[in-house]
Formats: C-alpha cells, sequence, structure tokens
C-alpha cells in the first residue's frame, strides 16, 4: 500500500504529464508554424492555423520579410508561457543590413486542435526603425499610399512595401551620414 501523501500526489502527476504532452503537442505546432513562415511557403502555414487566426496580418508579414530577404540567425525553441506558445527567432534582413542591426521576431501563438487560433508578433527592432519610418512619412509620404498602403492591415503588396523600405532605409542612413538635417 502507498503512504498517503503518496496517494495525494498521483493525480497531481498525471495532471502534470497531460499538461507536459498538451505542451509539447503546441511545440510541436509552434515549431512547424515557424519552419512554414522561413521557409516562405504560404500554403503550409496557413494549413497551420484556424480560419479564424488572423492569416491576413500573418501572410503579410510572411511576404514582407520574403521580400527583405529576412535569414534566420538562431532560432530558439519554442517555449509554453500561460496559455501560449512563444517562439523568438534572430534575423538578419535588408533593413538591418542597411541601418547596422538584427532584430528578433517574437510569435505568440494560441494553439487549439493541433493547430494556430491566435496569433501575434513582434520585433524588438531599434528606436532608428521608428526613425526611419518617421522620416519616410515626412520625405517620402507616397510610400504609404502606394506600396505600404494599408501595410500589415490587408494591404495587396508587401514584397514592394518591403523592397522600398529597405531602399529608402539605405537613403535614410546615406542621409545620416552626411550629416544631412533632413535624415532626422
Amino acid at each position: 500500500m502507498l503512504p498517503t501523501n503518496t496517494i495525494a500526489q498521483l493525480p497531481l502527476c498525471g495532471l502534470m504529464l497531460i499538461m507536459t504532452s498538451f505542451s509539447n503537442g503546441n511545440n510541436k505546432v509552434a515549431e512547424n508554424f515557424i519552419s512554414a513562415f522561413y521557409s516562405w511557403d504560404a500554403t503550409k502555414l496557413k494549413s497551420l492555423m484556424t480560419e479564424d487566426a488572423d492569416t491576413v496580418a500573418i501572410l503579410y508579414y510572411q511576404r514582407w520579410a520574403a521580400a527583405a530577404n529576412y535569414e534566420v540567425k538562431a532560432r530558439r525553441p519554442c517555449k509554453v508561457e500561460a496559455n501560449e506558445t512563444v517562439c523568438a527567432i534572430t534575423v538578419t534582413d535588408d533593413f538591418g543590413s542597411a541601418m547596422g542591426y538584427e532584430a528578433t521576431d517574437t510569435f505568440r501563438m494560441s494553439v487549439n486542435d493541433d493547430k494556430v487560433s491566435a496569433v501575434t508578433f513582434s520585433e524588438d527592432d531599434p528606436p532608428i526603425f521608428q526613425e526611419l519610418f518617421q522620416w519616410i512619412t515626412k520625405n517620402h509620404p507616397d510610400i504609404f499610399t502606394g506600396p505600404c498602403f494599408n501595410m500589415f492591415t490587408g494591404g495587396e503588396t508587401p514584397g514592394d512595401c518591403a523592397k522600398a523600405v529597405a531602399r529608402l532605409a539605405r537613403e535614410f542612413m546615406d542621409g545620416r551620414g552626411e550629416g544631412n538635417s533632413d535624415a532626422l
């Protein structure tokens, strides 16, 4: 016969095994999502998401990243935090190359029934990236009514947008190096 305190711990151990199994399943889905995203496989990526996931923003971001030549520099294993699976991937891209930095994309996913049901993404671009967008707004406002119209909110030309922003990042940095006051 097991001691009383061992009997009380059995349900807890079972719950922990179930949670670990659940977490591992979510991590596998999340890892597959990240692989599809960075291999530029939109069909596979879409197949990993539920119909109510924010596929418009994710597919836009994927096309933006492909056009900006995102290259994975460091891919950490996805991990469970609270009720989300979190994946952090450090990349190099045309923006960072022009402006002298690398960034980490962080995807936060909810996984239900082996599909991503919700996903948000953030990056840790340095303040100079925001300065670039302020400079573009001031000096090239047509970018936001042209290729970057409805950027990340239903815009239809993410590749053209990313290429325009990368081109302008190089122009912005050239202007900064010459002491051009318009660069800021």
